[in-house]
């Protein structure tokens, strides 16, 4: 895995998948005709076209690493938009989630990172009256 792509985790039909974003992925997408950075931007702004984000979602499940032991979902890809259609709201707005990092790796969604550690204050010394 290259310093640029992270690898992205997200439920689908309440199993836990990762993906490990990649150039080759994303041009995948975009032989699919969409225009990744655009679809990014739409998942965080609204008025996604559920069509391209379908067409994502099935390049998604097609990556997906799955924990050992398990089989990778096997869905067409009417079945990634009914999914979009249908499916959990919550992980619908996870896979997004997924999509816009992938995507836009610089963007924040919401993980900051740990608070660094608190620093003793110095107590004041006392002064002398007069």
């Amino acid at each position: 895995m290259s310093d640029v792509f992270r690898e992205q985790s997200f439920r689908f039909q309440g199993r836990d998948l990762t993906v490990v974003p990649s150039l080759a992925l994303l041009r995948r997408i975009k032989a699919r005709g969409v225009n990744n950075v655009a679809l990014a931007n739409k998942c965080i702004r609204g008025g996604v076209d559920l069509e391209d984000l379908a067409a994502v979602l099935f390049e998604f499940l097609r990556a997906a690493q799955v924990p050992e032991g398990e089989e990778r979902p096997a869905v067409s890809e009417d079945e990634s938009y009914a999914f979009l259609i249908d499916g959990n709201q919550t992980e619908i707005a996870g896979f997004k989630m997924a999509y816009v990092q992938a995507v836009l790796p610089t963007v924040d969604m919401g993980k900051k990172p740990a608070a660094p550690g608190k620093k003793g204050r110095k107590k004041a010394r006392p002064t002398k009256a007069s």
